[in-house]
């Protein structure tokens, strides 16, 4: 049986599941309820029209269900290499790099017209770049900030797939900084991530590359790789990139129990290409933010939480586009995957790229506003002490997701320098720190265009913060200067170090709400090689994947406990070494 978002609505909705997704996070995967044709009571609306383990169990989701067939008589081309990797973002390029490097024939497919990535931030330990810099950081110090994350994740994602981007990520960074600078592109370490607690406190091992057209490489460096990876792919090694060519169906022979051999691609123009990898497959297309269905069954409080914001369907991709906040790609690595006889992920749900916080002046791009946040009751709801994706984890669970930041001019002379969007460890890109008084000049810019809020009395200023309960935050500034002047707050228990009156006026303050949603991570069951494995953990011979789409690499939400995960762990080292060793066979 074949159902969608709106099924599975209409089952839950007969027994009032479906809320705030509560009863969905129960499921663990399992498809949507569906009623039998014939049923009274569930025509009626009764008993049986609810959600159960039996109702749910053997039902499909349409997306599972697999799609006729492409026929050998509707093939217009084919074409035939060692490897076919399918998509040319980052993580596609580096892996069909590497192994174009070691010799092997790869032809890399796309949906879209260029290759593409986003962000740009590149998490690798023990660089030759960070030892030029004096930054003496090895794997055998990273145990902490290994720890952190995974617990952060509920220690339920893939360790051996972690294991090995930690004992290889310093070679893989040494290869693509190599790489990137032969095509002139420049690197540089992020600053360290300063934590006064010393939990989330990480040391300069973020890299990113950049150009003088394109110097803040933390936001625009991955498109910058992606091309340069390109260039050196069809340049130096002379293999192709097919674009506008979609992937629409992988080819497993033997009844779909045997080897992965081929994938179909839908030109531009309506015909069919068959691509034959005599080596492998290798999936690199992205995640499954676009689909609806998909969104709903495996990130069903993501789902729940952005629907209003996401814009779904197929008719809806750009396979060009870069920062879109709006839901990235359809999923059709995973879904081609699971027609094949892919297993799904064992982490539930899927987690996502979320983050923002609470905004006001940070002490790194990554901080939620360390000052006093509050609710829409007037209220504080966390120790502020975090970077911005806990910070908005807190957030989407506040009063119509809803929070202010307050704060007052003296903050600005807490530290001597304030870092922005393209700084850089060593002050090496052209981004430079602001001075206090930049700082609070850039304040008084926000005040202008309306993001910030500025008056020369507390009252004032919270007359301003539309929605707030003025009374109740009026006590609970008070009460947070109380903390501040005695040295320990007995609420949150915030670091004294970073406690600050707020006394000095003008006043600051902001309003947000809700957060913004990148992607969703994961997807098919995929084993420390890449491989992607049927539900008793059997590889299917011939078929990877690799980039966002890599199952169990993370779990609960990205969280930036180590900034540039993604990037340098799934479509760095991952895919180099992946690369490397499709070599081998």
């Amino acid at each position: 049986m074949e159902l969608n978002r709106r099924d599975f609505l209409k089952g839950a909705g007969a027994v009032g599941a479906l809320g705030a997704l509560g009863a969905v996070g129960t499921l663990a995967g399992c498809a949507p309820a569906a009623t039998g044709e014939g049923d009274s009571n569930a025509a009626s609306g009764g008993a049986s029209a609810a959600l159960s383990a039996e109702a749910v169990a053997g039902k499909k989701w349409g997306f599972e269900i697999p799609p006729d067939p492409i026929a050998d008589s509707d093939i217009a081309e084919t074409f035939s290499a060692e490897v076919i990797v399918v998509g040319a973002g980052m993580a596609g390029m580096c892996c069909a790099t590497s192994a174009a490097e070691q010799g092997v024939e790869v032809i890399v497919i796309d949906a879209g017209t260029k290759p593409i990535s986003r962000g740009g931030s590149n998490q690798a330990i023990g660089t030759k770049y960070q030892r030029e810099m004096g930054v003496d950081y090895t794997p055998k110090d990273a145990l902490e900030h290994v720890k952190i994350e995974q617990l952060a994740g509920f220690y339920t994602m893939d360790k051996m797939k972690w294991s090995r981007w930690l004992q290889h990520s310093g070679e893989s960074m040494d290869w693509m900084i190599d790489k990137m600078t032969s095509r002139g592109l420049k690197v540089n370490l992020e600053p360290p991530y300063a934590d006064p607690d010393g939990t989330l406190a990480a040391p300069p091992s973020v890299h990113n590359f950049w150009n003088d057209e394109n110097p803040i490489g933390v936001f625009q460096g991955a498109p910058l790789c992606a091309q340069a990876y390109a260039d050196i792919f069809t340049g130096e090694y002379g293999r192709e990139i097919h674009f506008k060519s979609k992937a629409v169906q992988l080819v497993r022979e033997d009844d779909n129990t045997g080897r992965v051999s081929a994938v179909i691609a839908e030109r531009e123009d309506g015909t069919y290409a068959k691509y034959e990898g005599t080596k492998a497959i290798v999936l690199a297309t992205g995640d499954f933010s676009k689909d609806e269905d998909m969104m709903a069954k495996y990130a069903p409080w993501a789902y729940e939480m952005f629907k209003d914001k996401l814009i779904f369907g197929e008719d809806t991709v750009d396979y060009d586009a870069g920062m879109n906040y709006s839901g990235l790609m359809p999923g059709a690595g995973q879904k081609m995957g699971l027609w094949v006889g892919a297993a799904w992920q064992r982490v539930f749900p899927n987690p996502c790229a979320i983050n923002g916080g609470v905004p006001g002046p940070t002490h790194a791009v990554i901080d939620n506003f360390w000052g006093l946040n509050l609710n829409i009751n007037g209220k504080r709801f966390q120790n502020e002490n975090t970077n911005f994706a806990f910070g908005a984890m807190s957030l989407l669970h506040q009063p119509q997701t809803t929070g202010f930041g307050i704060w007052d001019s003296a903050y600005a002379y807490t530290q001597e320098e304030w870092e922005t969007l393209g700084c850089s460890y060593g002050n090496v890109t052209p981004t430079k720190p602001l001075t206090p008084e930049e700082l609070i000049a850039s304040w008084d810019a926000n005040v202008e265009t309306g993001s910030y809020f500025k008056a020369d009395t507390i009252e004032d200023l919270l007359d301003q913060l539309e929605g707030i309960d003025k009374e109740n935050a009026l006590a609970s500034i008070e009460r947070y200067n109380k903390f501040a002047e005695q040295g320990y707050d007995e609420e949150y228990q915030v670091n004294p170090e970073i406690l600050f009156p707020i006394s000095t006026p003008p006043f600051y303050g902001s309003k947000t709400t809700g957060s913004t949603f990148l992607c969703v991570m994961g997807g098919l069951r995929t084993n420390e090689n890449l491989q992607i494995c049927e539900e008793d953990d059997t590889p299917i011979e011939g078929l990877y994947c690799v980039g966002t789409m890599i199952g169990d690499f993370f779990a609960g939400t990205y969280n930036f406990g180590l900034p540039g995960q993604n990037l340098g762990a799934c479509c760095c080292t991952l895919p180099y070494l992946l690369g490397r060793d499709l070599a081998e066979l």
